[in-house]
């Protein structure tokens, strides 16, 4: 059988889709990432997330696909948390956590995109229907240890990178063939009999998941901690050394879980040891796991000991317990997460600093980072003697310009996916800062002289030199179908040339520094452009008058362009950031600060759903972001130094780069990003 994912088909499971690589009922296409196929619904009624077991083609082995339901595709917070949950599993590796293989976008028929994430497949049951299917005959207390001691081990590794589960309970707990406990936060089988969400902010007014029986009092309220998980896994092993669902335990009347009469093989020591963790307070549970993993190793020994000594072992255990749940005496702020889990199917989040006490004397709210898939070169083009500052491709994609401070301009040509050196033109006016394919057979450049000129390709003779400009030209962009060429210089101006005529149609004025970047929209009604004095310029391409002056980083603005769909303008600078521009009203739409160094330059995808940035970040100089999410989903591993320009094929399937670092690097695009 082979399900569709779209949730509007309507037949998902096409009797004859078993034959085919697109749906029969609706057309979309049945493979993913070219591997997976999807094979039946475990479950949608788990949070905002849909599981599927997919069967990786290549080898045959199930999987789990976890897929973010179609309504949230437009919440950027949602999506946020979908990615972190990817990000969060990524960065573990244990036995007890399932392995996250990739994260993926996968397109309907339609055209819209599906949130999905490939996740290892835990096979066996999870506890709550273990322990249903004994008939809720209670554990020993042996067996009891050994699986607190494993989930323990799996939380000290969580909570060591900087994360808490918030959803720990016999439900979201596997057991594998092996033995070992596998924590998990969707299930083959879920259970959301006593899973309620409390509305009380956050995304779509929710910024909490309580599971009735497990959920922490301080987490009902919002007021999530590490130890907070400490309260869950105390009630989990209620449950399973009583075999009762532990609120079939709790007296309202005294607000105590009277469990240990329903447990009288359990010792006094373990019970002493899980009504600390189900202390009401989060000051009164253990401090870590660290100090619980020391009381499970004194209550095993205790059983080795002779009559005498384990007594005062037991007295050792006790005063352990004690001592566990206090203070440090300079408290340590933790970074943890609060989310809205139910949402998306997660365990974990947003982050939030607090306390690992839970005094929360400072919260400060800040969107995850999504680990991100790595790519590297297809081919280096190597041979410039010096920066390589300006790239171009061919309408064909087939022939690569390279301008290079080394006065060169070199033209490779190729057949999509190896290219080679096929002319070499000196410029005899010094460094060359950019180029432009007008077409197959000639191009622009730009550069130390202060003059453009339109060369043929073949003969590397100057057809005609453009005239004006009284300082270093530092970009050029164009618009073929309105048969215009945009100008920035270091002189603070901007010019508007006719292509086929070499006429100058507008001098623009107004910056007060040199300019950086330009950018012309596709009908070449509207320029922009980017400067060091810290704005971006809107400008009416027939009037010449500025539309919008933004006031747009802290630094020089490097880079700027217009999306493909003359709506929005994103710029790039000094200040480490990606700021993107409502191109009508000069308002700012987004803000992408998750950088280390100078952005260097900037592309976008004919589509505009898709923007890559050029830095200097080691290694992740190139970075591929979704514009819907504003997410960094891929980095481009290679450039030694700052990346100065970017090119995105025609096609949409290379990418082409040039760096300080003398390299021109072709990169294949992601068919998935």
């Amino acid at each position: 059988m082979r399900l569709c994912i779209n949730p509007n088909c309507p037949i998902p499971d096409h009797p004859d889709n078993i034959n085919y690589k697109n749906c029969q009922g609706c057309g979309s296409q049945l493979l993913i990432e070219d591997r997976y196929v999807v094979k039946r619904l475990l479950s949608d009624t788990g949070g905002f997330g849909v599981v599927y077991e997919a069967l990786e083609t290549t080898s045959d082995k199930p999987k789990i696909l976890k897929a973010l339901k179609q309504e949230l595709n437009e919440d950027t917070k949602a999506v946020s948390l979908f990615q972190q949950e990817a990000f969060v599993l990524g960065q573990i590796e244990h036995a007890g956590i399932p392995k996250i293989e990739t994260y993926l976008h996968h397109y309907l028929e339609n055209g819209t995109m599906i949130h999905g994430i490939i996740m290892q497949k835990i096979e066996g049951l999870n506890l709550e229907q273990w322990i249903n299917q004994r008939d809720r005959k209670p554990i020993a207390q042996k067996r009891a240890l050994v699986w607190l001691k494993q989930l323990v081990e799996i939380l000290a590794l969580v909570h060591s990178k900087g994360y808490f589960h918030r959803d720990i309970k016999p439900a979201n707990i596997m057991l594998s063939p092996s033995g070992q406990l596998v924590l998990i936060d969707f299930g083959t089988a879920r259970e959301a009999t006593h899973t309620y969400l409390a509305k009380i902010g956050g995304v779509q007014g929710v910024t909490s998941i309580c599971s009735l029986g497990y959920t922490a009092p301080e987490q009902e309220k919002g007021f999530a901690v590490p130890q907070s998980d400490f309260y869950s896994l105390g009630c989990t092993m209620i449950h399973l050394v009583t075999g009762k669902y532990p609120l079939d335990t709790y007296n309202p009347d005294r607000d105590v879980f009277e469990w240990r009469s329903h447990a009288p093989d359990v010792s006094e020591e373990f019970a002493d040891l899980i009504d600390a963790l189900i202390a009401r307070k989060p000051s009164d549970r253990p401090i870590n796991c660290e100090a619980i993993l020391k009381i499970i190793k004194e209550i095993e020994q205790i059983d080795q000991l002779a009559p005498d000594k384990s007594k005062a072992r037991r007295k050792l255990i006790k005063q352990s317990i004690k001592d566990s749940t206090r203070k440090p005496t300079s408290p340590i702020l933790l970074t943890v997460s609060v989310i809205a889990a139910a949402l998306v199917g997660l365990s974990i989040g947003t982050v939030i600093k607090g306390s690992a006490l839970g005094d929360f004397e400072e919260i400060s709210i800040q969107l995850p980072v999504f680990q991100r898939k790595r790519q590297t070169p297809v081919q280096f083009l190597q041979g410039h003697t010096d920066a390589v500052l300006g790239i171009a491709v061919s309408p064909s994609g087939r022939v690569i310009a390279s301008a290079s401070d080394d006065g060169t301009v070199r033209i490779w040509g190729g057949d999509g996916e190896q290219f080679k050196l096929i002319r070499e033109i000196q410029d005899k006016g010094g460094w060359l800062r950019a180029v432009a394919f007008i077409s197959e057979n000639q191009i622009i450049t730009a550069g130390q002289d202060k003059n453009i000129k339109v060369i043929d390709i073949a003969s590397g003779k100057i057809i005609r030199t453009l005239s004006g400009h009284t300082n270093l030209i530092n970009s050029l962009a164009i618009a073929p179908v309105s048969d215009r060429l945009v100008s920035g210089s270091y002189d603070n101006e901007v010019r508007l040339w006719q292509i086929s005529t070499g006429k100058l149609l507008q001098t623009l004025k107004g910056h007060e520094d040199r300019v950086l970047g330009v950018a012309i929209s596709t009908d070449g009604k509207h320029i922009a452009s980017a400067s060091r004095d810290r704005t971006v310029r809107v400008w009416d391409a027939k009037t010449g008058k500025t539309l919008q002056k933004i006031k747009a980083h802290s630094e020089a603005v490097t880079c700027v362009l217009i999306t493909p769909d003359g709506k929005q303008i994103i710029s790039g600078g000094n200040d480490k950031t990606i700021r993107g521009w409502d191109l009508a009203s000069g308002k700012q739409i987004f803000t992408i600060d998750d950088f280390e160094t100078d952005i260097g330059a900037i592309a976008v995808t004919s589509d505009g759903k898709y923007l890559f940035s050029g830095s200097k970040d080691d290694p992740n100089s190139i970075r591929l972001w979704n514009l819907q999410t504003k997410s960094s989903t891929w980095s481009f591993i290679g450039h030694k130094d700052l990346v100065t320009s970017l090119v995105v094929s025609p096609d949409n399937q290379q990418l082409v780069s040039g760096s300080l670092d003398r390299k021109v690097s072709i990169w294949t695009v992601p068919k998935s990003f």
